[in-house]
């Protein structure tokens, strides 16, 4: 008769004998659609993010982690071009509402993303004791937190030969453990406090994780599909790993997109602020982990040039909440005159220009009192700020805004 330990471990290996099979809810789909896995979690501080809308969008700056190849070499792996990829994460975050920083518009978010392809390390040393990197990498790849931590502690729990116990795996977990031979397309987006940044500190706000079992697909179409397929879910929370069909964007479509798009922008006003030894050490660390790989043979990861520091602006001397009300009143004023440039446009200089001029007035009159209360009120803020204010850049900086807010509006010119 078996021992209670053998027992156990029989046991154990046939319940590990079903990751030779992969479920067919991971697998390619040969109908024009890409069956990806989605992972989407927020922190508790973005929990308290605010989500974007079209009429009021999240600011971003992005950093390439850079290109992932690891585990088992395989031979035809062809990824896209990096400019392929930063195309694809600019129009899955468009949809969403998040924007590229300008100049005027500063950033609240630093963008972090990684992609490839992740294969099983099978030179990578088990041990009873700790789990390898790469084991570890493609659990978090598929899984939660939450199923991640069960997971990893369950196939520790089976690598010990004084085992007396068999854990008990819920149907979603043995589903999950089921991918992990696989070879995974992965693309990983991340969300940071970009205030934090120039503090040098990290405060992760939220992560997305997009993958596709590599077999029948071509990483230059699953790259770009993945990121289409995980926009919905960016900065959103999902209790459990999501399983979605995606049409597949072609290749031809994607390429060309990239090759007349401008390179994700990183305008000096805002990228110049952040910590570069610090984001550097966030990216190097983010690729280690998503890598697989010890740190010791982690691949160093290079950061994009960066332009010195701007001189500071007016606005980085204001508390955030007034700076929301400056930029909110400076897009509702150029609206309006917008609006006000292309109802006069079809008329001639003279009688007729004025009369358009003095209909808009009256059309939008509720809108143009709104805008002069506010500019009245931001006014006064700056007043009481620039009088408190011991700095004197900032005092200077704040005196010549304070002069933009100084006369009242009561009608558009």
């Amino acid at each position: 008769m078996k021992t209670l330990p053998h027992l156990t471990l029989a046991l154990a290996a046939v319940l590990l004998a079903g990751l030779a099979t992969a479920p067919q809810a991971a697998a390619y789909s040969w109908g024009g659609k890409l069956d990806e896995l989605i992972v989407a979690e927020r922190t508790a501080d973005g929990m308290a993010l605010a989500q974007p809308k079209a009429d009021h969008p999240l600011y971003y700056v992005a950093f390439d982690g850079g290109y992932i190849e690891e585990g088992d070499p395989i031979a035809g792996e062809k990824p896209p071009s990096p400019g392929v990829v930063a195309q694809a994460l600019r129009q899955a975050l468009a949809t969403q509402g998040y924007q590229e920083a300008t100049a005027q518009a500063a950033p609240s978010l630093v963008i972090t993303y990684h992609w490839g392809v992740l294969h099983r390390d099978t030179h990578q040393v088990r041990s009873p004791f700790k789990m390898e990197p790469n084991l570890k990498a493609r659990i978090n790849l598929v899984a939660t937190k939450r199923y991640a931590e069960r997971m990893e502690t369950d196939i520790m729990d089976r690598r010990q030969p004084t085992l007396v116990h068999i854990p008990i795996l819920d149907p979603r977990e043995q589903e999950l453990l089921q991918l992990l031979p696989d070879d995974h397309y992965f693309v990983i987006v991340s969300a940071y406090d970009y205030a934090a940044l120039t503090r040098r500190e990290t405060k992760l706000l939220w992560h997305v994780k997009a993958s596709t079992r590599s077999a029948g697909a071509s990483m230059e179409e699953a790259l770009p599909t993945l990121l289409q397929g995980a926009a919905p879910y960016f900065g959103q929370q999902l209790a459990d790993s999501l399983f979605l069909r995606t049409p597949v964007v072609p290749v031809a479509q994607s390429a060309a997109a990239a090759a007349t798009a401008p390179a994700l922008a990183l305008p000096p006003e805002w990228a110049g602020q952040l910590d570069q030894p610090t984001l550097r050490g966030l990216l190097q660390d983010e690729h280690t982990r998503f890598s697989g790989v010890y740190p010791d043979e982690a691949k160093a990861v290079s950061l994009p040039a960066m332009p010195p520091p701007a001189a500071p602006s007016a606005q980085s001397y204001l508390p955030a909440a007034l700076a929301g009300r400056i930029t909110a009143y400076q897009q509702e004023k150029a609206a309006l005159q917008d609006a006000l440039a292309a109802r006069i446009k079809a008329h001639a200089p003279g009688a007729d220009t004025r009369q358009a001029i003095d209909a808009f007035n009256q059309e939008n009159a509720a809108r143009i009192a709104a805008l002069s209360t506010e500019r009245e009120a931001i006014r006064s803020e700056l007043a009481k700020l620039a009088a408190a204010n011991t700095d004197p850049a900032a005092g200077k900086s704040l005196n010549t805004l304070l002069k933009d807010f100084a006369e009242g509006m009561q009608a558009m010119n």
